[in-house]
């Protein structure tokens, strides 16, 4: 990767973990899938309106028609989770076990990306990640109350389906620019999260007035996390290996945590900060491009065929 995606990729993460309190504040105001809703409903009005504005085309060629709509039912999925499982667990905890999907990119990519292949590093993180995993579900499963573990369940859903989504991406974006995929995502799940808030929600709307900390965090949320966020990840999915790309969402977790405690005074257990390093580190080892002492790459043995 380039110096420039190496700073693009680590501000990304450092602002989607910023994200994850901003949108419990967020959800102070309105239900789940309402918000989200109207989150990506201005994401792709302003991410249309930019590519419109630049002449690019939003047309979704024949063959890529398929592979959108793979996308965006895995970016519903994601997001749905997401945004349901934050009214059960908090912020921290959702960061760090949303962002264990590198390691599920890493495995996927193995079968269905060239030249991504698993390798034994790869293995090793992967088992470290999912040591990480145990110590986030061990304190859950501790609580007298079952939400946390609702709420934790729903993120590694979210987990598994940004992963899968991730590969998808990289063969989607050989026939859109990533402006495009972003504009399509965000429509066509925002008229599916609202019309789900409208079907399931009950109570009043807003559940509080709103007021200066809902708008500042929604346009956060919109305008940094989403526009800038997705457009990005797409482009750098795009332009560089996606499992070299996921390698940096180990500070994801970190920022998550550490916005967790600084905006919200969420608490920072034990068995969260040992499941963050291990996460961490387990996703650094299996991306990381091993070299000798020479300063020669070590190629790894891989585990499975070319």
């Amino acid at each position: 990767m380039s110096a420039r995606s190496v700073v693009g990729v680590s501000l990304v993460c450092v602002i989607w973990g910023a994200g994850f309190s901003l949108m419990k504040v967020g959800l102070r105001y309105l239900p789940p899938f309402i918000y989200v809703g109207l989150r990506f409903a201005v994401t792709a009005l302003l991410v249309g309106l930019v590519v419109g504005w630049t002449g690019r085309s939003l047309r979704v060629p024949r063959r890529a028609r398929g592979r959108l709509a793979a996308v965006t039912a895995m970016f519903f999925l994601q997001q749905g989770a997401i945004f349901w499982g934050l009214t059960y667990t908090t912020a921290g905890r959702m960061g760090l076990l949303l962002n264990t999907q590198p390691i599920i990119t890493a495995v996927l990519a193995h079968w269905f990306v060239a030249h991504d292949r698993l390798t034994w590093s790869k293995l090793a993180g992967l088992l470290m990640a999912v040591s990480g995993v145990f110590f986030v579900f061990r304190e859950s499963f501790l609580q007298e109350a079952s939400g946390m573990r609702i709420g934790d369940m729903l993120a590694l859903l979210a987990a598994v389906s940004w992963g899968t989504q991730n590969i998808v991406t990289k063969h989607i974006v050989r026939d859109m620019r990533p402006a495009a995929i972003t504009t399509w995502q965000a429509g066509i799940s925002s008229v599916l999260f609202l019309v789900t808030g409208l079907l399931v929600g009950t109570g009043p709307l807003p559940k509080r007035p709103l007021d200066l900390a809902f708008y500042g965090a929604t346009a956060y949320i919109i305008l940094v996390a989403t526009v800038l966020g997705f457009v990005a990840w797409v482009y750098l999915i795009e332009r560089n290996p996606p499992s070299q790309v996921t390698s940096f969402c180990f500070i994801t977790p970190i920022a998550s945590l550490f916005f967790g405690w600084l905006l919200l005074g969420e608490a920072l257990s034990r068995d969260v900060i040992l499941a963050t390093a291990l996460v961490g580190a387990g996703i650094f080892i299996a991306n990381h491009e091993w070299r000798g002492r020479s300063g020669a790459e070590v190629v790894p043995t891989t585990v499975g065929g070319e």
